[in-house]
């Protein structure tokens, strides 16, 4: 057993390009024990590899990739029974049944419950004695997450596992793993876009870009920020800087998006040049983050 000062993940300074193309940069994610992380960013921006990196299943050409304090990529048998997966595309045996898929599994994890299978079953509702082929994208996504839970992982890590859900289908997930976590102490990492679905889950967020975490925080922080637009000639937008911002976007000529704390707004309008007009701010925290994937 792990001392408990050990995070349930930790990626330091990782580099990882294909051909010319670099997709993480020096990127470092810290995820505490017992805490739920949402990671956000635009298509393409390296969610899923960050992912792969992290369980060990792609190697980076630089830094290092820890789970449960051991290289990722070395893994022992029983902190890889201790771990969840449920990727974006779910990869099930489509010949077998749900039950038969499940008990397969299961004989590979010893904390694998059986009755917790059963039981999220019915409360997700998926019918585990028919063919996984003949279920609908949506429930072979639930079947997917019945198997990540029935082993009672201590990390669980999610790559986009609601895409194929609609509304009350991701509501009825959420509210599991939200019992699921205060149940017991389990780690959990969730790649989305739906910032909803995340404020309803997440103590915290974190936004991938340029292939760094641009910013990891609390939920309560991320609700906290404002998104300012500013406009007024080239120069003048050019010579401005609010430094306590977190981030600063070119909506093309004579135009800035600013995303700052909500309580600094006051400081950044005082400063701002005679000739630079702010419009009114903005709170919601989706155009907000969506700042980062434009």
């Amino acid at each position: 057993m792990q001392p408990k000062d050990v995070p349930a993940f930790r990626l330091s300074d990782i580099q990882l390009a294909y051909e010319k193309l670099s997709v993480l940069e020096g990127l470092n994610f810290t995820l505490d024990r017992g805490e739920i992380v949402g990671l956000i960013g635009a298509n393409g921006a390296g969610k899923s590899t960050l992912i792969r990196v992290l369980l060990g299943l792609i190697a980076p050409q630089a830094g290092t990739a820890e789970l449960l304090g051991e290289p990722a990529a070395a893994l022992s048998a029983a902190a890889r029974g201790r771990i969840g997966y449920v990727p974006q595309s779910p990869k099930l045996f489509a010949w077998m049944d749900g039950a038969s898929m499940l008990r397969y599994f299961g004989a590979f994890y010893p904390t694998f419950d059986g009755a917790h299978a059963d039981a999220l079953a019915e409360r997700l509702k998926v019918s585990l004695k028919t063919p996984i082929q003949v279920l609908s994208p949506g429930q072979q996504q639930r079947l997917s997450i019945i198997r990540a839970l029935s082993t009672r992982p201590e990390i669980l890590v999610l790559d986009e596992p609601m895409a194929a859900l609609d509304p009350a289908g991701r509501l009825e997930v959420i509210e599991q793993l939200v019992a699921e976590h205060r149940q017991r102490p389990m780690s959990i990492l969730i790649s989305s876009h739906i910032t909803q679905d995340l404020q309803r889950l997440c103590s915290q967020l974190a936004i991938l870009h340029g292939g760094r975490i641009a910013m990891q925080a609390p939920l309560a922080k991320f609700q906290a920020l404002a998104r300012v637009m500013v406009t007024g000639p080239e120069q003048s937008l050019a010579a401005y800087a609010f430094e306590r911002a977190h981030y600063v976007r070119a909506d093309g000529a004579m135009h800035r998006c600013y995303i700052i704390d909500a309580h600094d707004l006051a400081d950044m309008l005082g400063a701002l040049p005679a000739d630079l007009h702010a419009t009114p701010a903005s709170h919601d925290l989706e155009a907000a983050v969506s700042e980062w994937m434009r």
